[in-house]
């Protein structure tokens, strides 16, 4: 009797353990595979946390300020129509890869390839703003 109950309760918790292992396999199935980094490892490299809201925040704003600039600038007449054009699509551009790769959560690498184009839109607002030539570059 006692050799049934033990292999009744054997029985019993692996079944209870064969859910919850399933549970586990699901999880690989995401962007970067669970907790996997670029590198194929779990230590834990540049990709495991991405930024914070804060960071992604603070980012938009750049951004918005930017483009705020270039309307600023335009309407002033400091640049041409058509340097505020090019300014404009560049803005869009950095503002629809932000959009694409906050759908999934931005890794680390992301945010600072994002965070480069909008310092370099910046100082191309700047150079625009100084040149005063009506065109572009």
């Amino acid at each position: 009797m006692r050799k049934l109950f033990l292999s009744v309760a054997l029985a019993t918790v692996t079944l209870a353990a064969v859910p919850a292992a399933a549970q586990n396999h699901g999880q690989h199935q995401g962007r970067n595979h669970g907790n996997w980094d670029q590198r194929g490892d779990r230590h834990g490299g540049w990709n495991r946390h991405g930024p914070s809201r804060q960071a992604v925040g603070q980012l938009i704003r750049e951004l918005d300020q930017v483009e705020h600039r270039i309307q600023r600038s335009a309407r002033r007449g400091i640049i041409s129509q058509r340097e505020a054009f090019g300014l404009r699509r560049e803005a869009n551009h950095v503002r629809n890869r932000l959009h694409r790769a906050g759908r999934d959560g931005l890794s680390g690498r992301e945010f600072a390839q994002l965070r480069v184009q909008v310092n370099r839109l910046e100082q191309r607002v700047r150079l625009e703003r100084r040149d005063r030539d009506g065109r572009r570059g």
